[in-house]
């Protein structure tokens, strides 16, 4: 990707739906050129456009991120935990931790069977589980609470979300029944309640210049000031608060070592921080939250 398509992928991740119209204007080009590069990213599999429900909707409100110490290769491990539903991320890692996955289940009794299920594979010889006590912010997938109950046409809607973010209102309301008018009032109104979010998803691959980073934070003292800086900063892409070894789990993205540098250094440097640990995320196993749409919660 050149700085074009970053600077779309930028804007696709805040909102997918985003038009080609609004697109060019952003970012300076022609309707068609910038038709044409959405076009190219998403047939290309790089980027994929998807709609997130909310893990509370799902039935799916308990959410852990968990630490595997491995012994021998980490590859086939990683290739048996990502067959688990229940696991919609999981990254092979620098530092003390071989994978890294995240846990999304009903409820935290949920959460320890799976913790238990992943501490008995073979060469598995740790784990490090951190609960998540607030989703600050994750450009992924919707945070907050949800006010709002879904019926059997909002599902069906998030599921042709689920499966292309950026589908025509046409193509939602053929899948349902209702006019394209009908379709958007839905959909905007499952937007504005934080019930689904559609972005966009860069899958990347060793050749890519953006470059993902994890770290925990210690706290001395309260979480609101560090917290709200975090998710201010524009490389922040993922801030949780946390039960466990750390008070704030963080996730940043960058296009060098030295604005990764920077990066850790600015965090080091934020009143109320008392230490960090970090890793590297050296390549995503799985990353798929599309699922669990059967029944409405």
């Amino acid at each position: 990707m050149d700085q074009i398509d970053e600077a779309i992928v930028a804007l696709l991740e805040v909102d997918g739906r985003l038009t080609h119209r609004e697109i060019a204007r952003r970012v300076g080009l022609s309707r068609s050129t910038a038709a044409m590069r959405v076009q190219r990213l998403i047939s290309s599999g790089q980027v994929v456009v998807r709609g997130v429900v909310h893990p509370a909707v799902i039935g799916r409100g308990a959410l852990a991120h968990v630490g595997l110490t491995v012994t021998g290769p980490a590859a086939p491990i990683a290739a048996t935990i990502a067959r688990r539903p229940d696991v919609p991320f999981l990254s092979l890692t620098s530092g003390p931790h071989g994978l890294v996955a995240e846990v999304r289940a009903a409820s935290t009794a949920e959460i320890d069977r799976t913790i238990a299920a992943l501490r008995g594979l073979t060469g598995v010889v740790g784990v490090d589980t951190l609960t998540y006590v607030e989703l600050v912010r994750d450009v992924v997938g919707p945070v907050g609470t949800v006010g709002i109950e879904v019926d059997d046409v909002d599902v069906a809607l998030l599921r042709g979300l689920q499966e292309d973010g950026r589908a025509s209102y046409v193509e939602l309301a053929a899948g349902v029944g209702l006019s394209a008018a009908g379709a958007r009032r839905r959909v905007v109104r499952l937007l504005d309640a934080r019930v689904v979010r559609i972005g966009a998803v860069v899958r990347h691959s060793g050749q890519d210049r953006q470059s993902a980073m994890g770290f925990g934070i210690r706290l001395a003292g309260g979480h609101h000031e560090v917290v709200t800086a975090l998710a201010a900063m524009p490389s922040v892409i993922f801030v949780a608060r946390t039960l466990g070894r750390f008070d704030v789990l963080v996730t940043v993205r960058a296009f060098s070592a030295a604005q990764l540098v920077g990066l850790l250094d600015t965090v080091r440097a934020l009143p109320g921080v008392s230490s960090l640990e970090s890793w590297a995320h050296l390549e995503v196993v799985k990353e798929s939250y599309a699922s669990g749409l059967d029944t409405p919660a």
